[in-house]
């Protein structure tokens, strides 16, 4: 493996050589001129610990520049398509499922044609002679035949694979209607583009063919944000492969920038308009290197191509679904609930009335699909008076209002009444006020997709950061009390009383509060490539730390005022260093770490080496803060020890602690909004158990180190254990609770059920109504089944006021 590194720039580097030498001209004039030893412990300790970010820094630059190539990176590529292509294989399968898209469910069958737009160019544009002039071009996919002005014109379903992977543009926009079955077709799209790259068996045809990735625009804000930044990040969002380190952090990117995958985006038309143009420019930059499918409304995407021409796109759209389809898909499908007899009189009344406003209402797969859905869980009587509703001349004037009767019918026939037997966990008032309300909050915020980890927008963060205060003031003042309680007889100490630890502690939590507020939104992901470049949680936790036990260690030996100084000049450091060192890729951990076959020692061990960069951070100032005042006032002997001491416990601490935020415990859960859910509280709950005993037992070695100075070994160890103990339970609770979307979810339930907007486990509600298909599964996010129905019952939220 041969290695290189990147571009270092050089005022980066000046300013840590000044820095560098500004600091040993300090300690040089320190040991020149400065007579008094305690003044020249403090000296020495401030710089000494200031010393550390800055050398830490320069490590992390040239650790960021190394870059590995040749042949081992590219086999490394080919291994992450193949992983990717795996994972999106199964998800799409299974949305397809979900859908009822397989061809046993008989799905509704849709054409397409060769849209007639302004500003739509004609198929010769994409496939004839001198086609493509000024555009990318990608090689016709191995084993599929090169487009044609006749193959582009019209066709089935199908036959849209068949224009992916003939047309070298390798641009592609999917238009229609609402409810037209463009998110259908973008699923179906995908997993005949995937089984086709399956099929092929000779791995160098197959490294040509790209993974088709299939997204929606949640998220992306194209005017802060470039469509690779965007793409990469979801695909460590969006996929388990990418999720953990088994994959170099920027494998997402250099997929993206060798084009061995290409974009699906649905929803191109959910986009806010003002930045509709701006994402259409996005990706017209983005097809020069991967292809690029887009699934959009037709009026909205038009407007936008006249703003920003997508030259080379070959621009198909979804024709409307024949009433004598609609008849034959009735006549066909063995509906739940729906007699044969039933079936027929609506077969029959849309094959003698194609152009009635019912064949109008039925012109979309959405209505049919629901048509079909309504009957489910109804009896003879109650079918046939819908039915009779429905064929009854006077009692719909218009298409729009069947579509509304049939939206409504949605959530009845995912709630039956409960029977004997087959009790239903929600009654339908419950979940249609719930539904509703869910709806117009989503509306309001302007949010097409669910993501329950950005839920806190919907509710005050006012009291969620009081209660952090209060919480972090009983918490720390309850330890205090506690350490002073079951330490007071042993030996001559001081402890901060009740009172002043409430203080601090509340402190403690406004800033933990504010921090967990304002930290990024998105699911916490180890590995993604949209990590901050300074981990403002870790930063403030290791600074906190740090800065107390050093006080602790230095107060005895030195005296208040140089304990409050080194202390603070500790804290500083090592929250810097830390947050620097924790903020981005860290070092890549042994593969056995992500290994479901692992021994727990190796899983372990692996989660400190991801860690170390935060670990080391935090514990070179906490040892030198500690080790070099004793070390100048009571011998090297034991400044060494003591400052080793505790700087290795906290290399544990805070190595342990980033290591386990980076790596979940659960990597290879699938991608789903409860599975995420479920993998960020075990990744809560295991950060705070490893947290709170590294964190107690580098504070009860501290305690212990600082007491033996004036009492024997049978007073300090007690002493030592019960902080350790106290201020394990303590730090470990904080600091699951601060790396844990799913507890301030959880806070924001109990706010947004106070309101009446969902229950209190609104979660189990939530899968509850996906498994009723009222929502469905994007990734990790919900979405209402179709934006018609959201859009429906936002309006009946707002009718009841």
């Amino acid at each position: 493996m041969s290695w290189s590194t990147g571009e270092l720039k050089p005022k980066r580097l000046a300013a840590l050589g000044v820095f560098v030498l500004i600091l040993a001209a300090g300690f040089w004039a320190a040991f020149t001129f400065v007579e008094n030893e305690k003044a020249l412990d403090l000296v020495v300790a401030v710089a000494g610990t200031l010393l550390v970010a800055p050398l830490l820094w320069a490590g992390r630059i040239l650790a960021e520049n190394i870059r590995s190539t040749g042949d081992e990176a590219s086999e490394l590529l080919a291994k992450a398509a193949e992983a990717l292509a795996k994972d999106a294989s199964a998800l799409y399968r299974k949305r397809q499922g979900n859908r009822r898209l397989d061809p046993t469910e008989r799905p509704v069958p849709v054409r397409w044609a060769w849209a007639h737009h302004e500003g739509v160019g004609l198929p010769e544009a994409v496939v004839g002679p001198g086609a493509g002039v000024g555009t990318p071009s990608f090689a016709v996919l191995p084993d599929a035949e090169a487009a044609s002005p006749v193959t582009l014109n019209e066709g089935e379903l199908d036959d849209l694979f068949h224009v992916y992977a003939g047309i070298q543009t390798g641009r592609m926009v999917v238009l229609g209607e609402l409810g037209a079955g463009k998110s259908a077709a973008a699923v179906l799209l995908a997993v005949k583009a995937l089984a086709h790259r399956e099929d092929i068996r000779e791995p160098a045809n197959r490294e040509q063919v790209p993974v088709p990735v299939l997204l929606t625009p949640y998220g992306w804000n194209p005017e802060r944000q470039t469509a690779q930044e965007w793409l990469a990040e979801r695909l460590v969002s969006d996929f388990k492969s990418f999720r953990g380190r088994r994959f170099d952090p920027r494998t997402p990117a250099r997929l993206i920038d060798e084009g061995r995958i290409a974009v699906f985006l649905d929803g191109f038309d959910e986009i806010d308009t003002g930045k509709r143009v701006a994402a259409l420019e996005a990706l017209h930059g983005l097809s020069r290197q991967v292809r690029v499918v887009i699934f959009s409304r037709s009026e909205e995407f038009i407007q936008a191509l006249h703003a920003q021409p997508l030259s080379g796109a070959a621009v198909l759209e979804l024709q409307p679904v024949a009433a004598e389809t609609a008849a034959d898909c009735f006549a066909d499908w063995q509906t739940a609930g729906l007699p044969p007899r039933l079936r027929e009189r609506l077969a029959e009344h849309l094959w003698a009335h194609p152009d009635g406003v019912l064949g109008q209402a039925l012109s979309t797969p959405l209505m049919l699909t629901l048509l079909r859905d309504a009957f489910r869980g109804m009896d003879a009587a109650e079918a046939t008076e819908v039915v009779d509703k429905l064929l009854s001349p006077s009692e719909f004037t218009s298409a729009e209002e069947i579509n509304d009767y049939l939206l409504d019918r949605v959530l009845p026939a995912a709630y039956p009444p409960s029977r004997p037997g087959a009790p239903t966990p929600y009654t339908r008032d419950q979940a249609e006020r719930w539904l509703r309300l869910i709806a117009a909050r989503m509306t309001a915020h302007g949010t097409p997709e669910l993501a329950w980890w950005q839920m806190h927008e919907w509710a005050s963060a006012s009291w969620r950061i009081a209660g952090g205060v209060v919480g972090g003031g009983l918490a720390a003042g309850l330890a205090a009390a506690l350490v002073s309680w079951f330490t007071d007889d042993l030996g001559e100490r001081t402890v901060i009383g009740f009172l002043p630890a409430s203080a601090v502690g509340g402190v403690l939590g406004l800033a933990t509060a504010i921090v967990t507020e304002r930290r990024a939104t998105h699911v916490n992901f180890p590995g993604g490539s949209g990590e901050t470049r300074f981990n403002l949680g870790m930063g403030l936790m290791a600074g906190l730390a740090v800065g107390s036990a050093v006080a602790l260690t230095v107060g005895p030996a030195s005296g208040p005022a140089a304990a409050a100084t080194v202390g603070l000049a500790a804290a500083l450091t090592a929250g810097t260093a830390t947050g620097r060192a924790a903020g981005g890729d860290g070092v890549p951990p042994p593969h056995f770490t992500t290994d479901p076959n692992a021994k727990p020692a190796e899983r372990f061990l692996g989660r400190l080496i991801a860690g170390i960069q935060a670990g080391l951070g935090a514990g070179i100032p906490a040892g030198l803060a500690g080790g070099i005042p004793l070390g100048l006032a009571q011998g090297l002997q034991r400044g060494l020890g003591v400052g080793l001491a505790i700087g290795f416990a906290y290399v544990l601490a805070f190595g342990l602690l980033d290591g386990f935020t980076r790596i979940t415990p659960d990597q290879d859960s699938p991608v789903g909004p409860l599975s995420v859910w479920v993998q960020d509280r075990r990744h809560g709950l295991a950060t705070g158990v490893v947290f709170g005993l590294a964190m107690g037992f580098a504070a009860g070695l501290t305690d212990a180190l600082a007491t033996a100075r004036h009492d024997p070994l049978s007073v300090a160890v007690p002493v030592g254990l019960i902080t350790g103990v106290v201020i394990g339970v303590v730090t470990g609770t904080a600091a699951g609770l601060t790396v844990s979307n799913s507890w301030r979810t959880a806070v924001v339930f109990v706010q947004l059920w106070a309101q009446g907007v969902v229950p209190l486990r609104a979660m189990r509600f939530l899968d509850d109504a996906c498994k009723r298909q009222v929502l469905r599964e994007t990734g990790p996010t919900y979405q209402f089944r179709h934006t018609r129905l959201r859009d429906r019952l936002t309006a009946l939220a707002a009718d009841q006021g």
